[in-house]
């Protein structure tokens, strides 16, 4: 958890995110929206943070930290719910457990945490209590693990007596929090997994650790440290959110790096005991798609994050808090996990809304001869928007796909941002500070993906207001923002590029 700016709670309405119900095509989507806020009030959104999935007879409930403050502004980050059956209606449930605005609190901000049921059908959260004036009111740290419980999800009651701090020492006092906990069949105990920091003979290291109890209505005394689950094995920044799965007999540890490169990790293990791997590619999506945690809906497995605002509000970096992301997981047979657009948007999605290219006709197979093209669209609608295509590079130069922000019915111009495949740099980039074919900018997130010359792949790209997830092959995901989408022209492009874009399917 951290906090970077906050706006006013709001009261929570029906409608949660940008999505219309209908769009110049008359398509009624009855109020689909795939990548919701936590609220939103006459127009203005109020953004969610960290995810904390849960999935429980069907419904997968998706607690978040709420981007709202109190009075001060040292009181802030409730803890949220939506519910949804589908990932493409969701309802509001409001607050679940709120900070507490006295500056003495453990509660006076709240940190990420984790829901589980017990075998008695009660619901229990562990989270993370936040002070940022610990030392001044005489609080053992600024972060603290702390446990609720609830019989119905909708009503909670905190256990005031539960508190536990991390070890002695400047290490620990500001980075102990984001606990994950989870019942292990093979040692038959419940553990809780925490974000935090010790101290090898290297000096200062991040690790997760491990705390492990009997019961989920153990106190605080009765969970006792265990082990470092996980030592930071690329680098020195915090793990946050992290989120432990087994699928078909791997075990897999997701968590967020809190650095330079801020996407969603995971390891894995092919047994319970094992020592932790990882793959070359060993992220989910890339910055766009912050604090994920992994959760199973039946037979399925799904990554939940979210997408951030952008530091410059319409341009820059990536900000704290924003729209929910779900990405439906899939597992290769090494193990390996690939982000692929979720089989409900293929179902529901289906009505081929009749874009039409700049002059009109019908979308054609558009092929490049290595200059500069580009196919200008007719402007986006305010619905939900699915595209599937394939590509090719028959040449690993230059970069390709799709532009956005085109002020106008234009052919051969590119908008103020492009999602590019980029075959001789084996990557994947959304750009969001295009000025020209020859400079685009700072890329906003990239992702790595190995091209092959004159080879076919096929792409689906989701559209919800200013957030946009591209799917490649069934193996990587690129999620960004860009916020000037909607309502504005857009094209097929390629820049240096020979090959093709063909078999365009776009439906709302």
């Amino acid at each position: 958890m951290k906090k970077l700016w906050a706006v006013s709670a709001l009261a929570a309405v029906i409608c949660l995110g940008a999505a219309g119900c209908a769009s110049s095509n008359g398509v009624d989507q009855k109020g689909a929206n795939v990548f919701p806020v936590s609220t939103s009030v006459e127009g203005l959104d109020v953004t969610m943070g960290d995810v904390m999935p849960f999935y429980d007879n069907g419904v997968m409930n998706i607690y978040h930290l709420k981007n709202s403050t109190g009075t001060n502004s040292m009181f802030y980050h409730p803890i949220a719910r939506l519910t949804t059956a589908d990932f493409i209606h969701y309802t509001d449930e409001g607050v679940a457990l709120d900070f507490v605005e006295e500056v003495s609190s453990v509660d006076a901000a709240l940190g990420t945490g984790s829901f589980i049921k017990d075998a008695s059908g009660v619901y229990h959260c562990f989270y993370t209590g936040h002070n940022d004036k610990a030392g001044e009111e005489g609080l053992p740290h600024t972060e603290v693990i702390r446990h609720a419980t609830s019989a119905d999800q909708k009503t909670w009651v905190k256990d005031e007596a539960f508190k536990i701090y991390g070890a002695e020492g400047d290490y620990t006092k500001n980075d102990f929090r984001d606990p994950y906990v989870y019942f292990d069949s093979v040692d038959n105990c419940y553990y809780m997994l925490i974000t935090t920091r010790d101290r090898n003979t290297s000096g200062e290291i991040a690790v997760i650790q491990r705390y492990t109890a009997q019961s989920l209505g153990a106190t605080a005394a009765e969970w006792t440290y265990k082990d470092n689950f996980f030592e930071n094995d690329a680098g020195t920044y915090n793990m946050e959110c992290p989120s432990y799965i087994e699928l078909n007999g791997y075990y897999y540890l997701a968590y967020s790096e809190q650095g330079d490169n801020r996407v969603t990790h995971y390891r894995y293990k092919t047994s319970h005991d094992g020592e932790w791997q990882k793959f070359e590619r060993d992220s989910i999506d890339a910055s766009g798609f912050y604090a994920g945690r992994l959760e199973k809906a039946d037979d399925k497995l799904y990554a939940f994050a979210w997408c951030a605002r952008l530091s410059g509000g319409t341009s820059g970096g990536f900000d704290w808090g924003g729209n929910l992301v779900t990405h439906e997981l899939t597992q290769k047979e090494n193990g390996e996990l690939c982000a692929v657009i979720p089989q409900n948007y293929k179902d529901y999605f289906t009505h081929e809304a009749g874009y039409a290219p700049v002059g009109g006709g019908a979308i054609a197979d558009y092929e490049f001869d290595g200059g500069f093209k580009a196919y200008g669209m007719q402007k986006l609608s305010s619905n939900v928007v699915r595209m599937s295509f394939d590509i090719q590079a028959n040449e690993l130069t230059g970069n390709f796909g799709l532009t956005f922000g085109l002020d106008g019915d234009y052919n051969n111009r590119l908008g103020s941002a492009v999602m590019a495949f980029e075959p001789g740099q084996n990557k994947i980039t959304c750009y969001n500070g295009v000025s020209s074919i020859l400079r685009y900018g700072a890329p906003l997130a990239s992702v790595a993906f190995k091209f092959e010359a004159n080879k076919s792949y096929s792409a689906d790209v989701v559209i919800d207001g200013e957030v946009i997830s591209l799917y490649l092959n069934g193996e990587v995901a690129l999620t960004a923002r860009i916020t000037d989408m909607e309502g504005a022209n857009f094209g097929f492009y390629s820049n240096g590029t020979k090959g093709s874009i063909k078999e365009i399917k776009i439906y709302e």
